[in-house]
């Protein structure tokens, strides 16, 4: 709509400048033809006067009437006569007096000779606020009108014209070719800014692209480092204990590090596993997963920080609880994030502890995580999930970021609320028949 309101005011502007010139042009030819009749008049009216002066008692009246047809007649008048007086004897007649003689003038002949009054709507001669003459019936108001007194000393007219322009003459084809030269030139600018848009779109897509691989990979890049973090210490500390022991001669006790050691190696290869589809975007296939085995070799993992923490893991997942379609992998980290989180806040705490509970239903299982903490913070609550946000000075911010999204592509949703008297609590829930999103 804004296209076509610049291309009709643009055609109205030009075609309103185009008519105001024509009309201009037409006005300026019509003055012309205007002051070329009144001089006509003038002369013709001189030689009136000229003829009035030089009769005499012998002029032969067919001579002079044969010369000028607008002389009807002539009279010679009494001495007494009142000397150069003027009068009207209708029909477009009047008496031009002098000391001694009288002619009889007809102005429908003096004007029908002469070329330019043809060329107005109406013409009119008139004598002391009198009509003499009146051509193109009943006056009535034109679009233009010209009034010029005659210069005569005898016959002093007012002649005034009026006419109409010729509408046909002006440039309506001009017109038309304006207006389609606006509206191709609208179109061509118009297609010059959406193909500048377009092009800059492009560029900005490029420049986003290249910011979002770049984004991707820092992401990428502090994903690992976050996860990789709690396997690659708990290799240290069992290590470092396994150390201990040789060093005591107690051999018998250093196996069991070593396996557990092993468990957490095997994570990291499963961690950097699934990193690799991430970039790749391979397909992941769902298997059934037991919570309950996972959620066990999850509090395994994380067995170094529950003692050191003096952590009581509360373990409320039914026996009979159906398995879920889901990536292990993927309930592992879930799993242990939101643990994690729950020590990390009830570091302080004289007594810590975390509870796990699970509801099944026709669609999924509910599952709820609750801790003995302080709970979170109205600004936590609302961006706990946001990525990069945390609490604690050396946190990435990332751990819960990670778990929404993997619950989210597993078809399923989580909240988090506080519980009065006890601390914060994650409601999870994962379908039966979950897809990859």
């Amino acid at each position: 709509m804004l296209k076509v309101g610049i291309w009709l005011l643009l055609s109205l502007l030009s075609g309103s400048g185009l008519i105001i010139y024509a009309l201009q042009q037409q006005y300026e030819e019509q003055s012309i033809d205007f002051r070329i009749l009144h001089r006509d008049i003038t002369v013709k009216l001189a030689q009136h006067e000229t003829i009035l002066s030089l009769l005499s008692v012998t002029s032969d009246p067919s001579v002079i009437q044969e010369k000028f047809p607008q002389i009807l007649a002539w009279k010679p008048l009494p001495s007494a006569a009142a000397p150069h007086t003027l009068l009207p004897a209708g029909k477009g007649t009047y008496w031009l007096n002098d000391q001694h003689f009288a002619l009889l003038i007809d102005l429908n002949v003096l004007l029908a000779e002469l070329p330019q009054s043809h060329y107005f709507r109406h013409i009119r001669l008139s004598w002391q606020n009198a009509e003499l003459i009146e051509l193109g019936g009943r006056w009535q108001p034109a679009y233009w009108q010209w009034d010029k007194e005659v210069a005569s000393a005898l016959q002093p007219f007012e002649l005034s014209a009026s006419r109409d322009p010729d509408w046909a003459r002006l440039p309506w084809l001009l017109m038309l070719l304006a207006s389609l030269g606006w509206a191709g030139i609208i179109y061509f600018v118009s297609q010059y800014r959406v193909q500048k848009r377009q092009r800059n779109i492009a560029v900005l897509r490029e420049h986003f692209s290249e910011l979002t691989r770049l984004n991707a990979m820092g992401e990428i890049t502090t994903g690992i480092v976050h996860e990789l973090n709690q396997p690659l210490t708990a290799i240290l500390s069992y290590n470092q204990a396994a150390l201990r022991l040789l060093n005591q001669q107690q051999a018998h006790k250093v196996p069991p590090l070593l396996d557990a050691a092993v468990i957490q190696i095997k994570r990291i290869s499963a961690l950097l596993l699934q990193f690799r589809q991430k970039l790749t975007h391979d397909r992941v296939v769902f298997q059934a997963v037991n919570l309950g085995e996972i959620w066990s070799r999850v509090t395994m993992l994380l067995e170094n920080e529950i003692q050191s923490g003096r952590v009581n893991v509360i373990n409320r997942l039914p026996a009979t609880l159906p398995p879920l379609r889901a990536e292990p992998l993927w309930i592992e980290q879930i799993f242990h994030n939101i643990l994690t989180n729950a020590i990390q806040a009830q570091q302080h705490q004289a007594a810590s502890w975390v509870a796990i509970s699970a509801v099944a239903s026709e669609q999924g299982i509910t599952l709820q995580l609750k801790d003995g903490g302080p709970g979170l913070s109205e600004q936590a609550l609302q961006q706990v999930f946001m990525p990069f946000f945390t609490t604690r000075p050396d946190g990435l911010g990332l751990g819960m970021a990670l778990a929404e999204t993997l619950i989210h592509r597993l078809g399923g949703s989580i909240k988090v609320e506080n519980i009065a008297g006890q601390g914060a609590c994650f409601t999870l829930w994962f379908p039966f028949n979950a897809q990859e999103e």
